[in-house]
């Protein structure tokens, strides 16, 4: 019966970098994800990987510990000059001028990586906002911010 599949456990699957993920099918297998917990940055995250029934990509592995070694220049660089743009029109006080303390990191999404080029995001629990706040990047590029609720 299709109608209990959501009350299946996942299969549980041990990658050798970012340790135990559940891992969820469809029947169009390009949709296919893992999804678990990581430390980065100090902090245990949520992660969640695009990929096959062969686990994460040794590409999608460095590709997430560049993406730890260059966090601090892309969050300068990138991420918060990103966060001003879209959100000065919208919210007066949106804690960028304390993104540390005003943004915990909740989680990243790393899609599947053909020619070293990825659609990824990183969310943000904003407590300024109350809300979580995630960007949607092609590369190093981003692309779209959504605000839940």
């Amino acid at each position: 019966m299709a109608i209990f599949d959501i009350f299946k456990k996942k299969p549980k699957f041990v990658d050798d970098f970012f340790g135990e993920m559940g891992y969820t099918k469809f029947k169009d297998s390009l949709k296919n994800f893992y999804d678990g917990e990581v430390h980065f940055q100090g902090k245990l995250i949520r992660i969640s990987l695009d990929a096959d029934e062969n686990g994460p990509t040794d590409e999608q592995k460095n590709f997430f510990k560049k993406l730890d070694k260059e966090y601090d220049e892309i969050k300068e660089s990138i991420i918060l000059p990103f966060l001003k743009k879209e959100l000065e029109d919208n919210i007066e006080d949106a804690g960028l001028n304390d993104f540390d303390n005003e943004f915990d990191f909740d989680g990243i999404s790393i899609g599947r990586i053909k020619k070293d080029k990825t659609e990824w995001s990183i969310t943000y629990d904003s407590k300024p906002m109350r809300h979580y706040v995630s960007i949607d990047f092609e590369g190093k590029e981003p692309k779209y911010m959504t605000i839940d609720g």
